[in-house]
């Protein structure tokens, strides 16, 4: 649906900017479900996802925060868990850090499916 800008008594549509979808990660979720007790949560299960890894799980949102470059956001209340996760997708350990407001730590994940699916 369009959307409408009244400016100086003249009538402006405005072109709404489609969002990219982010890759699809579920075959990487489904190999990593059993190793690494990984979830994937919708923005609107982000309660659920940090108590999911607030008991040590590794949960995985996507994230809005990056507006230059879409995301994913990698929480765990184990650091040794993350740290797995990290080895295994091959991201740099220096990516985590701990959460200020909740007990968990976390980092944001720009996933390059290419380079994954090469291996």
């Amino acid at each position: 649906m369009a959307e409408y800008a009244n400016f100086q008594g003249v009538l402006y549509i405005l072109a709404r900017r489609k969002k990219k979808t982010l890759p699809d990660i579920s075959g990487i979720l489904s190999s990593l479900s059993e190793d690494c007790h990984v979830r994937f949560f919708k923005l609107t299960d982000i309660p659920e996802a940090v108590t999911w890894a607030e008991r040590g799980f590794i949960a995985i949102h996507e994230n809005y925060h990056s507006l230059r470059r879409q995301s994913y956001h990698v929480i765990c209340g184990n650091r040794d868990n993350l740290v797995n996760f990290c080895k295994i997708m091959g991201i740099p350990e220096d990516y985590i850090c701990a959460s200020e407001f909740y007990r968990f730590w976390h980092l944001t994940w720009f996933p390059n499916l290419d380079s994954r699916e090469a291996a």
